[in-house]
């Protein structure tokens, strides 16, 4: 029996030898097939299989020399969902298979980590299988470039994880460094960025930022050979790291070289795209601020559905969200970053007290609605806010979900009879009323719902940009005269405060804006705020 039969040194049958050949024949040709084969613990999931696709591209890229395929491919996935294994390890492995003579620089936040990635695909190049697909033991077909039937095998002198070599007469090799690191000297067909930062405090640091896009500019791109390919593989830390600068500049510079994104947040929120607005404007807008935004999935999930669910499924997701915070979820998880100062609000503007006002201290009461109009994409929000006979606003109460139209109402009417036990005053009930007919009948429907119970409430136009109904609220903020009633809801609502009007979100904001807006007008009980 040949032996390109031969599996660990077991001969087999010639069935089993033809299913054999026929796996590594399949491992030449195709990322995913090559990974099972020389990790047979791995296993591909959905969004695997995705970027293993993107990654096929940068071969062809590199293999034409830059005349089709991805030469500049931007992939942000969150925390341990795979992307170091498949893109620093197992990618550059299969690629050093097929095309022996490219060189390969392997970076990421320290050296360390980068020799960690270096060791891993040296040890799958001298692995058996490896041996199987592209060495010794392969017999290699017609859709590897001609020249290459030369064993694919690591140099007998290749000690070091830094820099090593592929056995003569294949002229490839890999490099590894550090961000900062010295790579001169040396070259790259592929060059890949694997997370340059390493954590929050490298993150919130403008020196190190600049010091890595120094590092990005003068250094590592001065080492890309002609059709060379570059990945960036991170999870998002800030609006002005280095992937977001790189979409800064290709949002504002048509010379800016033109990056592929696969963005993959863990959890696929629905786009809202402001009236008035194209997505492909509203997208370059926010490029200019560090964020890359998809009008759908590439996996084409739903809204609500987990990236890796066999792993991480929803629940385990929201866990997550409530643990970490908003600011590190939205960043690390979602890949939407957003600055920890905004511009209209700041996190040291909020009190958090430990009881509300004595009811006799209450002069009036509001609850705010933000309705929204489906399940799973925006949140409706119900704010509730007393105005103090000494001119201080409390946030008492935050009702906040993604409900579907009837679960909402349901809420909606179960929060209104629990505040009308709230000793003081009762809350006047208002809300928003989208533009439209269908606006006024939702409206309509929503005020008879509550007479129907003894309820009344009023509803009002949407006017003006969210930015100015903002404006009053944020300068009473400013000002110092709002207090939060220590709750679970905290956190979410000063983090969507601190990111408005850049975050994802904008609902307790508005529905803030109006219920201050009632107080400070006046027009609950004609009494004017002061």
């Amino acid at each position: 029996m040949a032996l390109d039969t031969a599996v660990s040194g077991i001969l087999l049958k010639p069935e089993a030898a033809r299913r054999e050949l026929a796996r590594r024949k399949l491992a030449r040709r195709h990322l995913v097939d090559f990974s099972e084969y020389v990790a047979p613990w791995y296993r591909a999931a959905r969004h695997h299989r995705l970027v293993a696709e993107y990654l096929e591209l940068v071969e062809t890229y590199i293999r034409s020399e830059g005349q089709t395929g991805i030469g500049r491919l931007l992939i942000e996935e969150p925390p341990r969902h795979g992307k170091t294994e498949q893109v620093s390890h197992l990618f550059p492995a299969w690629l050093l298979g097929r095309m022996p003579d490219i060189n390969i620089i392997l970076t990421s936040y320290n050296a360390d980590r980068a020799n960690d990635n270096s060791r891993a695909v040296r040890e799958i190049v001298n692995s058996d299988r490896y041996r199987a697909v592209f060495g010794e033991l392969a017999t290699i077909d017609a859709s590897l470039k001609a020249g290459v039937q030369a064993p694919v095998e690591l140099s007998s002198d290749s000690r070091s994880v830094q820099q090593w070599d592929l056995a003569a007469p294949n002229r490839g090799g890999v490099v590894a460094a550090g961000v900062g690191g010295g790579i001169t000297g040396v070259g790259a067909h592929l060059f890949v960025v694997d997370d340059p930062i390493k954590n929050r405090e490298e993150a919130e640091s403008e020196a190190y930022r600049e010091r890595l896009w120094e590092w990005w500019t003068s250094s590592a791109y001065t080492r890309l050979e002609k059709g060379a390919a570059v990945i960036g593989m991170f999870t998002r830390w800030h609006g002005d790291d280095w992937s977001g600068r790189l979409l800064k500049m290709m949002a504002g510079d048509p010379k800016a070289d033109r990056w592929t994104v696969l963005c993959l947040p863990a959890i696929w929120e629905d786009e809202k795209v402001p009236k008035g607005k194209t997505f492909e404007r509203f997208q370059r807008e926010q490029m200019l601020e560090g964020v890359w935004i998809d009008e759908k999935d590439a996996l084409g999930r739903k809204a609500g559905e987990a990236l890796w669910p066999e792993k991480y499924n929803e629940e385990d997701l929201k866990r997550i969200q409530v643990n970490i915070g908003e600011y590190d979820w939205s960043a690390l998880y979602q890949q939407r970053p957003y600055l920890r100062l905004g511009n209209f609000f700041q996190r040291d503007w909020f009190a958090i007290v430990e009881a509300p006002p004595k009811p006799e201290e209450i002069r009036q009461r509001v609850r705010y609605w933000d309705k929204a109009g489906t399940m799973g994409g925006d949140y409706t929000a119900g704010v509730l806010m007393s105005l103090t006979k000494d001119g201080i606003i409390f946030i008492e109460h935050i009702a906040r979900g993604q409900w579907s139209p009837g679960d909402r109402d349901a809420m909606m009417l179960a929060t209104a009879q629990e505040d009308a036990k709230r000793p003081g005053p009762a809350a006047t009930i208002w809300h928003f009323k989208d533009p439209g007919s269908a606006g006024k009948d939702s409206a309509q429907a929503t005020n008879r719902m509550f007479a129907n119970k003894g309820l009344t409430a009023y509803f009002e136009d949407v006017t003006g940009s969210k930015e100015t109904r903002a404006g009053p609220w944020s300068s009473l903020c400013q000002g110092g005269g709002a207090r939060l009633v220590r709750g679970g809801w905290n956190a979410p609502y000063i983090e969507e405060h601190v990111a408005f009007p850049k975050g994802k979100f904008d609902d307790q904001v508005d529905a803030s804006a109006g219920a201050f807006g009632k107080l400070a007008s006046g027009t609950l009980e004609g009494q004017l705020f002061y």
